[in-house]
């Protein structure tokens, strides 16, 4: 089952480390809930990545699929995966995040969740705010960069 999420979320975490969904994004993950998920840092920002396990099974089979012995696909492997915990949402829709990861990304208490698709970032309000709020100039750049290149085969401009 491929789930797409949708929305941004401000949410407030506890002393404790927990978060409780916003009922839009609880419904969403419902389909999904009794699977469990996967928390762990992102490699390329200061954020915490959330993936229903489903989707984590099919990122560790591509990366299981890579030979281990490549040294540089081992030390991917022990970089990306390292810190990751499982971890489930309540019957009343919090999240817990732990503690060591929580501290990692410097999380407090104003939380943003960010649909980037099949997962879900979990970021310090503050840190959020600054990743996004960059010059237009530099979002047209990058949508160019990503979304402009020649690779185009489905018709879309």
């Amino acid at each position: 089952m491929d789930i797409f999420f949708v929305g941004t979320y401000n949410c407030k975490a506890d002393a404790k480390g927990r978060v409780m969904l916003p009922v839009t994004l609880k419904n969403q993950i419902t389909p999904i809930l009794n699977d469990g998920f996967v928390i762990k840092r992102s490699m390329y920002a200061p954020c915490l990545e959330l993936y229903p396990m489903y989707e984590w099974n099919t990122v560790m089979q591509e990366l299981n699929a890579k030979s281990r012995y490549e040294k540089d696909n081992i030390d991917f492997i022990r970089k990306f995966t390292a810190g990751l915990k499982q971890v489930e949402i309540d019957t009343t829709g919090r999240l817990l995040i732990p503690k060591n990861l929580t501290t990692l990304v410097g999380i407090t208490k104003d939380v943003v969740l960010a649909s980037i698709g099949k997962n879900i970032e979990i970021w310090d309000k503050d840190r959020y705010e600054q990743e996004i709020n960059v010059a237009p100039e530099e979002v047209a750049s990058l949508a160019k960069k990503v979304m402009g290149g020649k690779d185009k085969t489905d018709g879309v401009s």
